[in-house]
């Protein structure tokens, strides 16, 4: 359904008596959606301003074409304004555009990219029970819409005065929101506003949908938006000023994979897009990397390193240049990767042969290869750099190697077939997202006390929990959960699942960024 349907449907549903709407929506068929294909319903938008042609319609010709709907838009309308699709802080993604926006203006469609952003979250900030809460909650959203406008008209404006409008909006309403956060966290006390006054951004790689969805936590704002690959993993420069995908071109009707290959088969080369976190529906730069690219992490010196789990290597590329500088062979099938915290090493997962590879980043070649057990996927550093712990697909365990003798100290039971790993700031826990199997999807996440080495917590996500990252100051983990088309955010504090949102479909690798969207 196209923005236009839907603004229209909406404005007719907010026009309708309550007994009207109650009889259109028990008029209307309810189908039944398919497991793992979550609904996906844009913003409502006000019907003032937007179809001014609504404002003198007759109950009786809003009920007419409220008939003649289908029944799939009916069924998405009535719970819209029931709120019914309204769950915890989060509004539902931004569906994608409808083919007419292609026609519009850069600007044109920032603006109303911008827009559909604010909407569902301040419906969902006033559905708060206290009516303080409630205005906060709603004005946050509102402030952030304003922010996202006048940073669109500083970059394709050219009039002096509303540049210094948009100065002068943009310092406020920062200040307001940072305020607000603030009152939230000390006021409602929940974990929700802890959330937001955590803020950043979560950003997650639909595979697919050939999408990347961004999660702003200061505001619920969610923002989908279409890229040239099926990503199956997504990272930022430790700056946070470049976004990377890696994955195999988009396909016509390509909705990615149940198992760890990335797109169709074939001998068409997987991609890295380039991408500005700020305004990430227009990549940057495309670069050719080799076949099956599964993970992507960068360093401080301006590389990226992509594991290529086709060719069986690792492809160095040069951020500045958008080029491949180098190749570095690994073990069988390398699949998750990540950098020392001092960047000297990287470790690479090698599904096939059951090894990790340890990379010297200076000298560009392998080091090592440790045998870890069946099927690794991925690696975690502890902060310190002193151990790694790989997840073993196959085994459902998770294999800890001690990175002074290069050698595996100890296996870990955890949930059925783990995927990502992530070690929080402190050092003190791991966790662990359980994805089960395609026929079975799991929805688990294992805590692993680094002390012990043991699982001190099992906490229940979505159904398919696939990719780990954690909040720069560790109060909170973020799990992509793949066959329900959601993130889970888990406060670390209370070891709870304290909100779950909607993103893209099946969503693989995830990142967490502390700058705002």
């Amino acid at each position: 359904m196209n923005r236009t349907a839907m603004a229209l449907a909406v404005s007719l549903l907010a026009g309708l008596p309550d007994t009207a709407l109650a009889q259109a929506g028990h008029d209307t068929h309810h189908p039944t959606i398919p497991p793992g294909q979550a609904e996906q319903v844009p913003a409502p938008t006000p019907p003032a301003g937007q179809m001014p042609a609504m404002q003198g319609m007759m109950p009786e010709q809003c009920r007419a074409m409220m008939q003649a709907m289908i029944p799939e838009c009916m069924d998405a309308m009535h719970q819209m304004m029931q709120g019914e699709k309204m769950q915890g802080m989060m509004g539902a993604p931004d569906a994608e555009a409808a083919p007419a926006s292609e026609n519009l203006r850069d600007f044109t469609r920032a603006y109303v990219e911008a827009m559909d952003a604010m909407h569902a979250p301040m419906m969902d900030g006033v559905m708060a029970d206290d009516p303080d809460v409630a205005f906060v909650r709603g004005m946050i959203p509102h402030h952030q819409g304003a922010i996202d406008m006048a940073k669109i008209v500083q970059q394709y404006g050219d009039d002096p005065q509303t540049k210094e409008w948009a100065a002068q909006i943009i310092d406020a309403q920062e200040r307001e929101i940072a305020e607000m956060q603030a009152w939230l966290a000390t006021k409602a006390g929940d974990a929700l506003a802890t959330l937001a006054r955590t803020g950043g951004t979560v950003w997650s790689a639909n595979e697919g949908g050939n999408s990347i969805s961004a999660i702003d936590l200061g505001t619920g704002a969610v923002q989908t938006v279409s890229i040239p690959v099926a990503p199956h993993n997504v990272d930022l420069t430790p700056d946070g000023k470049l976004l990377l995908a890696v994955g195999d071109p988009a396909a016509e009707g390509d909705h990615g994979s149940g198992e760890h290959g990335h797109g169709a088969e074939g001998a068409t080369e997987g991609q890295l897009v380039i991408l500005d976190p700020k305004n990430f529906s227009t990549p940057t730069a495309i670069i050719a990397v080799g076949l099956h690219p599964a993970h992507v992490v960068a360093d401080r010196q301006g590389r990226a390193f992509v594991s290529l789990a086709g060719g069986d290597e690792i492809a160095v590329v040069d951020l500045a240049k958008a080029e491949v500088i180098g190749r570095i062979p690994t073990g069988g099938y390398p699949h998750g990767l990540r950098l020392s915290p001092d960047e000297r090493q990287l470790y690479v997962a090698n599904v096939e042969e059951g090894s990790v590879s340890v990379i010297d980043t200076q000298a560009l070649s392998e080091v090592a290869r440790i045998p870890v057990g069946v099927a690794p996927v991925q690696v975690a550093f502890t902060p310190s750099g002193d151990r790694v712990y790989v997840s073993l697909r196959d085994e459902n365990r998770v294999a800890v190697i001690d990175t002074a003798s290069r050698e595996m100290t100890n296996r870990i039971d955890v949930g059925p077939n783990p995927i990502q790993t992530f070690v929080t700031p402190d050092g003190a826990y791991v966790y662990v997202a359980n994805q089960g199997t395609e026929a079975e999807p799991n929805d688990t996440v294992s805590v692993i006390d680094t002390a012990t080495g043991q699982v001190v917590k099992t906490l229940t996500t979505g159904s398919g929990a696939h990719g780990v990252s954690v909040s720069a100051d560790g109060a909170f983990v973020f799990v992509t959960n793949i066959a329900d088309d959601t993130v889970s955010v888990i406060d670390v504090g209370s070891q709870e699942v304290v909100t779950t949102v909607p993103v893209g479909d099946r969503p693989n690798g995830i990142v967490y960024g502390s700058g705002s969207r």
